[in-house]
C-alpha cells in the first residue's frame, strides 16, 4: 500500500497485482490499484462494482486515475445514488464530481442541497437550475441565505420566479431587480397576483422618477 500511494509507483507492480485474485477482495488495495495511471481499463471496468461509494468517489476525483476509469467511476456513483442513505448522499453532495451535480439537484434532501451549495464544482447556473426544479421552501431559503449564491442577481430573480418562495421574501427581492425584469414579472400570468401587481407598480414608479 505504501508503494501504491507513491507517485513513483512502477507500472510493473500494477501489472503483477491485477493478476492476483486476492486484490479484488481487498478493500484497501483495490482502490489504490484503480487510481494508478497504469491500471488496465478492462480490469478497472470489471472491478469498479466491488468498490463502496466513497472509494468510487476517490477514484473519480484522483487526477492520477486514467480519464476513462474516472468517468466509469462517476457513472457507477450515479447508479449507486438511489441506494445511498440520506447521510451518505449528503456526504457525496459535498464532494461530488461535476457530472453528478444534475442528479443531486433532483435528489430532494435538504441536507444534501445544503452540502451541494458548498461543493467546489457547484456553479451559479446550478443554483438557478435548483431554484427552477425545487418545490421545497427550505431549499429556496438555503440558496438565498448562502454567502455566495445568495448575492447573485440572477439567483434573486430565479427565487422570485419560484412559486414556493414565501410571498414576503419575493416582495422584498423585487427592489433588486431591473425594470425590464419587473415589467416581465408584472405581465406573467402564472405568477402570484400580489407579486405581479407589486412588480408592475415598482416598475411604473421607477419610470416616473427617471
Amino acid at each position: 500500500m505504501r508503494a501504491l500511494r507513491r507517485v513513483s509507483c512502477p507500472r510493473e507492480l500494477i501489472d503483477r497485482l491485477v493478476l492476483c485474485r486476492w486484490v479484488i477482495g481487498s478493500r484497501r488495495v483495490l482502490p489504490l490499484v484503480l487510481r494508478h495511471p497504469a491500471c488496465p481499463r478492462h480490469f478497472a471496468f470489471d472491478t469498479l462494482p466491488h468498490l463502496g461509494w466513497h472509494d468510487l468517489l476517490d477514484v473519480s476525483r484522483d487526477a492520477r486515475s486514467a480519464p476513462a476509469i474516472r468517468r466509469q467511476a462517476e457513472r457507477r456513483l450515479g447508479e449507486r445514488l438511489v441506494t445511498l442513505a440520506v447521510g451518505e448522499r449528503t456526504a457525496l453532495a459535498r464532494l461530488a464530481p461535476r457530472s453528478l451535480i444534475p442528479l443531486l439537484l433532483r435528489e430532494g434532501s435538504l441536507a444534501a442541497v445544503r452540502a451541494l451549495l458548498d461543493n467546489p464544482q457547484f456553479t451559479e447556473p446550478d443554483a438557478i437550475r435548483l431554484l427552477h426544479v425545487t418545490r421545497d421552501p427550505a431549499a429556496v431559503s438555503a440558496v438565498l441565505r448562502h454567502p455566495v449564491w445568495g448575492q447573485r442577481h440572477d439567483v434573486a430573480l430565479a427565487t422570485v420566479r419560484n412559486r414556493t418562495t414565501p410571498l414576503g421574501v419575493a416582495l422584498g427581492l423585487l427592489v433588486t431587480l431591473r425594470n425590464d425584469e419587473l415589467a416581465e414579472l408584472g405581465d406573467a400570468g402564472d405568477m402570484n397576483e400580489k407579486l405581479r401587481t407589486a412588480a408592475a407598480e415598482l416598475a411604473r414608479r421607477r419610470t416616473q422618477t427617471e
